[in-house]
């Protein structure tokens, strides 16, 4: 148990070095030419394909953008769709009932048994759950690239 303490906290460590400091312009190279973007300008927000950038500027969609007059770069992500949330909400919920059939005695059910029985339902009522809940997300989702404003 300590190992995996010490594992987790390791990860939460060297995940944020990997990162980039989002104020600097080099941070737009881990862009692609035609990733969905959002740039918000000194003279307003642009929403397009990413087209390139150089050291001088950037280009999304038909505008090209001075580096001095950009705000913020964002990129557009896609988050989890509704199945792939039911079936994450079904092993959480099967985890968490296999862990109630272990530790409740059903009499005529061996622990076996119970388990599964307990998992299953726990992790079809989560599904359930989570397919009749609408997406939060209100539109688009961008994550930022970049920030200098």
């Amino acid at each position: 148990m300590r190992l995996f303490l010490k594992l987790m906290l390791l990860g939460a460590l060297v995940a944020p070095a990997q990162g980039q400091d989002p104020h600097d312009w080099q941070s737009v190279s881990r862009l692609q030419a035609g990733d969905r973007v959002r740039a918000s300008l000194k003279t307003g927000p642009v929403k397009g394909m990413f087209q390139n950038w150089t050291p001088e500027g950037a280009t999304v969609w038909t505008v090209t953008a001075r580096r001095e007059d950009v705000l913020k770069i964002e990129r557009y992500r896609h988050g989890m769709s509704r199945a792939k949330r039911a079936a994450f909400a079904a092993a959480i919920g099967f985890g968490g009932g296999f862990t109630v059939g272990a530790s409740v005695r059903v009499y005529g059910l061996s622990r076996p048994q119970a388990r599964a029985i307990a998992g299953g339902t726990v992790a079809v009522i989560g599904a359930a759950i989570f397919l009749l809940i609408p997406d939060s997300k209100g539109g688009d989702l961008f994550v930022a690239i970049i920030t200098l404003g």
